[in-house]
């Protein structure tokens, strides 16, 4: 791959995927940048503005194979090619097994693996032409798995095994990389509908990592072509102090 890189990221709207998307355009690469939002998709355009690397973005959803496909065409119309995918969107609802609703799991699958695998199918193509890289955005539940939040590890679990399995499979074609954040100081706690659970675990998110150390790593595995490939790169907060 030659720089600057093309970079196609989900969920780029907020947290990690914000700073993701900021971090990447600062250090000179072309990203696009794929959220529901697309108010917040445009900001997101505008305080990139004045950076070395370009910005383009298409509003839509994980779930839907159509807004998939039309956001992967019109990045490789925007920018000529594809380098580099961060299937980033994810979504957890904390909650015991008996209290957590079907509609919770089914989200949970649907965005952060199912959504993973459209994400995946609708590049791998490209990837595979530049000799590309994939970048999974796991979590530390990938490896552990914690309480009120059993089907959540699962969808982080089966993100693991999609990278083991792109690793085996492509392993002289592409670059396989997973990110596994322990708390990140986001909004992603506050999607919980269980607000005893909420209220328990915000203080653990607030006092995580900022969003844009897990940037940062994602930045160096990139940059890292050619002179070696981080597999797997697990993050947790320092709670020294």
């Amino acid at each position: 791959m030659k720089k600057p890189y093309t970079v196609f990221i989900t969920g780029a709207s907020e947290g990690i995927g914000k700073s993701i998307s900021k971090m990447l355009c600062r250090n000179g690469h072309n990203v696009f940048a794929f959220a529901r939002s697309e108010d917040k998709l445009q900001d997101l355009k505008t305080s990139c503005s004045n950076m070395s690397g370009n910005l383009a973005f298409f509003a839509g959803d994980v779930t839907s194979n159509d807004d998939i496909q039309k956001a992967s065409k019109l990045c490789l119309t925007g920018f000529g090619k594809l380098d580099i995918l961060i299937p980033n969107a994810g979504v957890g609802y904390f909650n015991p097994l008996h209290q957590g609703t079907i509609e919770e799991w089914e989200a949970m699958i649907d965005v952060n693996v199912t959504g993973v695998l459209r994400t995946i199918h609708a590049t791998l193509p490209h990837l595979v032409k530049s000799k590309g890289h994939i970048i999974n955005i796991g979590s530390v539940a990938a490896r552990n798995i914690f309480p009120n939040s059993g089907v959540y590890c699962a969808t982080k679990h089966a993100v693991l095994a999609i990278s083991e399995s792109l690793k085996i499979e492509f392993q002289d074609v592409l670059a396989i990389t997973t990110i596994n954040p322990g708390s990140v100081d986001t909004s992603f706690i506050d999607k919980t509908n269980n607000e005893a659970l909420k209220a328990q675990y915000k203080p653990t998110f607030d006092s995580g990592m900022e969003p844009d150390f897990i940037a940062n790593a994602v930045l160096q595995a990139i940059e890292a072509n050619g002179s070696g490939i981080y597999s797997e790169i697990t993050l947790r907060p320092d709670r020294r102090n």
